[in-house]
């Protein structure tokens, strides 16, 4: 199910038990997982508006209460005045809203007339989970360790998802880490 012709994808790094965050943080620092991040929420256009990103309140907050550069973020919260207490009202890049539903509605059409054809749900997990009933393509960097104190977790993946492409194995100088990015795509019913 999509939002008129526009793709909705997921984007996560996820642990081998599925871990996507400690303490609201990444559970581990692998610039090449950032640079996929950015590359593929981010897309050149000759409108100001580059990606649009939906999320939850705790995602955003990890991120340091700031939008993403280049993106319009749609940051889902239950406080009814979450915009005013962090200052969001008024702007361009930031929206409020107190469901997914309104979220996707309204990125969607924000990105018909920005002529993007991908919202990208970033987290976390409720969130994540909630949006796979609309998510058409799944993009997860598999990274090989294993968080035993996380406090995040990517949801299983519903069954009809299916491995579409998968990178090499990579390994992060930095971290030691392997990883490797997988793409999944909903199978016809």
């Amino acid at each position: 199910m999509s939002y008129a012709h526009t793709e909705i994808a997921q984007i996560a790094a996820i642990s081998s038990n599925r871990c996507i965050g400690k303490n609201n943080e990444l559970p581990w620092h692998v610039s090449a997982d950032l640079q996929h991040f950015k590359k593929m929420t981010t897309k050149a256009n000759a409108d100001s508006i580059q990606g649009i990103v939906v999320m939850g309140r705790k995602t955003f907050e990890s991120m340091g209460s700031k939008p993403l550069p280049k993106r319009v973020s749609f940051i889902i919260s239950s406080q009814t005045d979450y915009a005013e207490k962090n200052d969001l009202q008024d702007r361009d890049d930031a929206h409020v809203v107190h469901n997914l539903d309104d979220a996707l509605t309204q990125a969607a059409s924000l990105a018909h007339g920005a002529h993007l054809d991908t919202i990208w749900v970033i987290g976390g997990e409720r969130v994540f989970s909630d949006a796979f009933m609309y998510t058409d393509r799944i993009e997860l960097t598999h990274v090989d360790t294993e968080i035993t104190d996380g406090d995040a977790f990517y949801p299983e993946l519903p069954s009809e998802f299916e491995v579409s492409e998968e990178s090499e194995r990579m390994h992060d100088e930095k971290t030691e880490l392997g990883f490797r990015f997988v793409t999944y795509r909903k199978t016809a019913e």
